[in-house]
């Protein structure tokens, strides 16, 4: 007897590892005042809200639609030792290409492998180098201004995967992989 299943997995149409870039420069640091000498370091947290393939034929690509949300917590270091708390959050939005799949070419083999696309993310990672430019002294009263700002370089990579959810319909056992065996006595 044959039993039979039905199973939905995923199919892989693509695989590909994008770098995205977010770099600013001179970002105000605000009403704070930033002695010479002082060092900045944090954390970078980059969370994928939205990852949206799609399908552009005239183009003859296959683009996806990236939405990160960017949460800095830095501290400003001071020579004296005192510390300057910075946290804020953004939305970037990014497209990437994929450039080892074709969708004209799918289509020629199946065009149903550009249906029901799917983004999942296999992995995200990168790097954030900040440069902080501490304030300037005022020429007349030998103050602090608050004019400090900082650099900004963050650079993403991500690992995406193109996949396609499949219905197949298996059997249990197969009866060509079976055998019943008689016993002798």
């Amino acid at each position: 007897m044959v039993f039979c299943e039905k199973l939905l997995v995923p199919r892989v149409i693509s695989d590909e590892i994008f770098y995205l870039e977010d770099d600013e420069f001179a970002i105000p640091i605000g009403e704070i005042p930033v002695p010479p000498d002082s060092t900045i370091d944090g954390v970078v947290t980059v969370s994928v809200l939205q990852c949206t393939p799609r399908v552009d034929l005239a183009l003859n690509e296959i683009f996806v639609d990236v939405v990160f949300m960017i949460q800095k917590e830095l501290t400003i270091t001071t020579p004296e030792g005192s510390l300057i708390p910075l946290e804020f959050g953004f939305r970037l939005e990014r497209t990437v290409g994929y450039r080892k799949v074709l969708p004209l070419e799918l289509e020629a083999i199946n065009p149903d492998y550009l249906l029901d696309l799917e983004c999942h993310i296999l992995y995200v990672t990168g790097t954030d180098v900040v440069t902080l430019h501490p304030s300037t002294i005022d020429p007349v009263t030998g103050a602090l201004l608050n004019d400090a700002t900082c650099d900004e370089e963050l650079t993403i990579q991500m690992k995406l995967m193109l996949i396609q959810d499949r219905q197949m319909t298996v059997s249990g056992c197969d009866p060509r992989h079976r055998v019943d065996i008689g016993i002798t006595v």
